[in-house]
């Protein structure tokens, strides 16, 4: 079965479950940086949801940096600031006033905008 972007139903689902086992493993016990790192490179997230990279910044340890492709835009905007939430709320577990930053890869502008309570606006 496919979905409506030609990608099986079943890469999405799994890919899905991968970001929100992050966010239910966060409230259980504190996820390291490195394992919310790990997770957000799955091959199953990269194909999903078009992250092309995820980076912390030397300097500014607080800071994860989420660089996504195309395919995040293919994404229904619903699903991507869903997923975006989810994100925020496991790196902001992880890391004490921890920030989240998810930008196009190309161009470098931000294609999610959090608001003080964490909730995000995708563009």
């Amino acid at each position: 079965m496919r979905s409506t972007f030609g990608r099986p139903i079943a890469v999405l689902g799994v890919a899905l479950a991968v970001a929100l086992l992050a966010t239910s493993s966060a409230a259980a016990h504190m996820l390291a940086p490195e394992q919310i790192i790990g997770q957000l490179r799955l091959p199953a997230v990269r194909e999903a949801y078009g992250v092309e990279d995820v980076a912390r910044l030397d300097g500014l340890p607080r800071l994860l940096l989420v660089r996504v492709g195309p395919r995040w835009s293919e994404v229904p905007a619903t699903q991507r600031r869903e997923i975006a939430e989810n994100w925020n709320v496991t790196w902001r577990h992880s890391v004490p006033e921890g920030v989240l930053a998810i930008v196009d890869a190309s161009s470098g502008d931000s294609v999610v905008h959090f608001d003080g309570f964490g909730h995000a606006r995708v563009k």
